[in-house]
């Protein structure tokens, strides 16, 4: 029985072009479409940013739908909110892959 190999994670190609998180700018191997305004806030068809899956989690565990559909419905919203800009610092200077714990905010709005 052929064994098959496992799919290559990283670009095989040198010409191929890196690909950084929108929000952390952290280079990351897999991406999370995030939608700006939330698929259950009427967001089906607006833009999408392409964010590493945890600051799509960490996002998402610190604020409710309703406030990034109203507030937070934008790369530079989300980036000048001062409690969200806080962990895109502190991820920014993560060594590593960006994959962190993400717990949910006991203040989320």
């Amino acid at each position: 029985m052929a064994r098959r190999n496992p799919p290559e994670t990283v670009p095989s190609n040198p010409q191929v072009e890196t690909r950084f998180c929108e929000l952390c700018k952290r280079e990351a191997l897999r991406f999370t479409s995030h939608h700006l305004v939330p698929r259950s806030r009427g967001g089906k068809f607006s833009p999408q940013v392409k964010l590493c899956p945890t600051c799509h989690r960490q996002l998402h565990a610190m604020f409710s739908e309703s406030t990034l559909a109203k507030e937070l419905n934008s790369i530079d919203a989300l980036r000048a909110n001062p409690e969200f800009s806080d962990y895109l610092r502190w991820a920014r200077h993560q060594k590593g892959p960006t994959s962190f714990r993400v717990r949910r905010a006991k203040d989320r709005r």
